[in-house]
């Protein structure tokens, strides 16, 4: 120290503190910018396999394995989908897409507690497992009763290339250094020059880099210097913490919406685009405990399609599914601005009018009734007709609870189904009936 002359000391002096507040807070940022990262693709993976596993409920519980071909072939053009399988409960594998790094056996391990998991693979991939179970809920032409506990009947496993990630990863290395090495050049052209001035602006300068390292990146420093070279020390650092909180930003912005698209894709029907099961579950519960308000009651109406099986035995599947979005479309007019409409499961549909009354609902489930049994389904030459049978229930606060509603409405469906199909039938309580 004794040898160096006062400008290289002072360049020393303010070059060592800003180097190592520079690694610091590069390091810093890489971490949590890493972290983030690795944070959003488990996310993501457990987001796809959370909506992927009740997509394939049926699949798995028919043994349809086109259906589940379609279903993972639609997973893999996600980005960073690199593998696809589904697996029955024996470890057979019912379908899979993709090169998987997990075989079916490891993948039953890893599955073995009967929990969803996220696991790394050894050549690098993010493996998400979920398991399949049978929904509680199921109406068709014959009421079933449901089941306590349904079980696993399969378990769904997705494989994300880490690739980008680690190129994401490198990109945010060399731009992180790069603006810190630029800082560094560029303080250590400005030292030269300083005087007693250069404490003030330093100071000022560590405390910006304490708010940023506390999560402040719009913190920002004033450019008064008297000294040229540190009035634009000052503006360096105020455009990095800028792009530095610009990006920080963007990256946000991009995990919200990829987030909320994988959320309407975990509560929407992906064929019809209609709420889903679960989406209409939760809408039900809130339902029932709205109709223990006098103002706030409610109709709960269960859609049955009636002869479309004749439609997919007779055209297939293809045809089956189109005729489904036309009826969605049609039953979506047909219903006020304010109430739900969700398929809940292969011709099965489901409504929730809300501040409905009962004579108003006849109508409206009525008229729906009408305008099914009118409309004509063409397909390949072929002219198609289906009915709707529908069973009605108010939600008045009679009912204790959305098992009691789904009951009673699967019994109003029946009867409508026993009664001679294509009807509305209001649900009365049977002296009797021990199925409510």
């Amino acid at each position: 120290m004794h040898r160096l002359t006062l400008s290289q000391r002072l360049v020393l002096i303010v070059l060592l503190p800003v180097a190592l507040l520079a690694g610091a807070l590069s390091g810093f940022l890489l971490q949590r910018s890493a972290a983030t990262a690795d944070a959003a693709l488990r996310d993501r993976a457990q987001a796809i396999v959370s909506f992927l596993a009740p997509a394939a409920e049926y699949g798995v519980f028919a043994g349809n394995r086109r259906a589940l071909s379609a279903l993972l072939g639609a997973v893999l053009e996600q980005r960073d989908v690199a593998a696809a399988s589904i697996i029955d409960a024996e470890g057979g594998v019912l379908a899979s897409s993709g090169r998987r790094s997990l075989p079916a056996e490891t993948v039953l391990d890893y599955a073995s507690n009967g929990a969803a998991r996220i696991v790394a693979t050894a050549d690098g991939r993010l493996a998400a497992i979920a398991p399949v179970a049978i929904s509680p809920l199921g109406i068709d032409d014959h009421a079933a009763p449901m089941a306590d506990d349904p079980g696993v009947i399969g378990w769904v496993h997705v494989e994300l290339d880490t690739a980008s990630l680690a190129a994401h990863k490198r990109e945010m290395i060399v731009s992180t250094l790069a603006i810190a090495a630029l800082v560094l050049l560029l303080t250590l052209a400005l030292a030269w020059g300083m005087s007693r001035a250069v404490s003030r602006p330093v100071a000022e300068l560590v405390r910006a880099v304490r708010r940023i390292s506390e999560g402040r990146l719009n913190s920002k420093v004033g450019e008064h210097s008297g000294i040229g070279e540190l009035r634009a020390l000052q503006r360096g650092f105020n455009h990095m913490a800028q792009a530095i909180a610009e990006a920080q930003n963007t990256m946000q912005i991009r995990i919200d919406e990829a987030t909320a698209q994988l959320a309407h894709q975990a509560t929407h029907d992906p064929l019809t685009g209609l709420p889903n099961r679960r989406a209409f579950e939760q809408a039900l519960e809130a339902a029932v405990g709205a109709s223990r308000r006098a103002s706030d009651a409610s109709v709960l109406c269960f859609i049955d399609l009636d002869n479309f099986k004749i439609v997919n035995d007779t055209a297939g599947h293809a045809a089956g599914d189109a005729l489904l979005v036309r009826l969605a479309a049609l039953i979506r007019e047909r219903v006020r601005a304010g109430d739900l409409v969700a398929r809940i499961g292969g011709d099965e549909f489901a409504l929730i009018l809300h501040g409905c009354g009962v004579a108003e609902a006849h109508q409206i489930a009525e008229n729906l009734r009408r305008a099914v049994s009118e409309f004509e389904f063409m397909w390949e030459g072929a002219r198609f007709t289906v009915g709707l049978s529908i069973g009605l229930v108010p939600l008045d606060g009679r009912l204790e609870s959305p098992g009691d509603a789904l009951v009673a409405a699967d019994l109003a469906c029946y009867g409508a189904k026993r009664g001679g199909r294509n009807r509305v039938v209001e649900h009365t309580t049977l002296p009797g009936d021990s199925r409510f």
